[in-house]
């Protein structure tokens, strides 16, 4: 499927972190144009300063705040119509779920319902046109993984979510995609992942190669991408049958709750 970038009109969240940095500078060498959403005023000023788009301070699971960006799309209509959405903004927590519980409130406000929410917001602008929403998720969207189990919440029902909103939204314009990378090398896990990462030698891609991979993703229209070996191989045998990976997800438990120890 081709896609004139120069005539797309991309809305992005999380647009400071590793990954948003990474598909905003490809997105702008290919010709789109961008809205930059994010919380860190000054960051993302700047990065939209240096590409030359369009941004918004805001935060999304604040709801005035998400009508704010639904009025600032709308205000460019005429002239700059939306034409997709890139879910990407993200919260991590880490340990197993005693140390995690306080946060569950602002993991799934924030992995979960803010782009629920702002994707109902913003459809009647998207259903005037072809167009595309993109819901970054994870591959522990796959596979329930020990000391990520908020983490590992949110995804799964982002993924479950944008299933169903893709046949949902068949008979219109709009196409919905999910995308699930593995790891990658930013700073958005906390240490305790970092070193667990290590100790059981999980790879971590390049934010520039999992941003290639999910535009190639848009350009060919495909409904759902897991990135990366052999973890694409282990969301299957979870999806056949789960017990299939407990043994292998138990020695990782034991690393996880060794290194709480330490």
């Amino acid at each position: 499927m081709r896609i004139d970038w120069n005539a797309q009109h991309i809305v992005l969240t999380g647009a400071t972190g590793g990954l948003g940095q990474a598909l905003a500078e490809q997105l702008s060498a290919l010709g789109a144009r961008l809205t930059l959403i994010g919380r860190n005023e000054q960051a993302l000023k700047a990065f939209a300063k240096r590409l030359e788009q369009d941004y918004l301070v805001a935060d999304i699971t604040q709801p005035e705040q998400r009508q704010r960006v639904v009025a600032h799309v709308r205000a460019q209509a005429t002239t700059l119509p939306v034409t997709g959405l890139i879910n990407n903004a993200g919260m991590a927590a880490e340990g197993v779920l005693s140390q995690q519980a306080e946060h569950a409130e602002a993991m799934l406000a924030t992995n979960l319902l803010a782009p629920i929410l702002l994707i109902n917001e913003l459809l009647p602008e998207l259903k005037h046109r072809a167009s595309f929403i993109l819901n970054v998720g994870s591959v522990f969207g796959s596979i329930g993984f020990p000391g990520q189990t908020l983490y590992c919440a949110s995804k799964f029902g982002l993924k479950g979510f944008t299933e169903a909103l893709r046949r949902e939204l068949s008979d219109t314009l709009v196409r919905v995609m999910y995308v699930g990378p593995r790891a990658i090398k930013t700073g958005f896990n906390g240490p305790l992942m970092q070193a667990l990462n290590a100790q059981t030698k999980t790879h971590e891609d390049e934010p520039p190669n999992v941003a290639q991979q999910i535009i190639q993703q848009i350009e060919k229209g495909q409904v759902s991408r897991l990135i990366g070996f052999p973890e694409k191989l282990f969301a299957v045998l979870n999806g056949i049958k789960p017990s299939w990976l407990d043994g292998e997800m138990f020695k990782i438990n034991r690393k996880l709750k060794s290194l709480i120890k330490e």
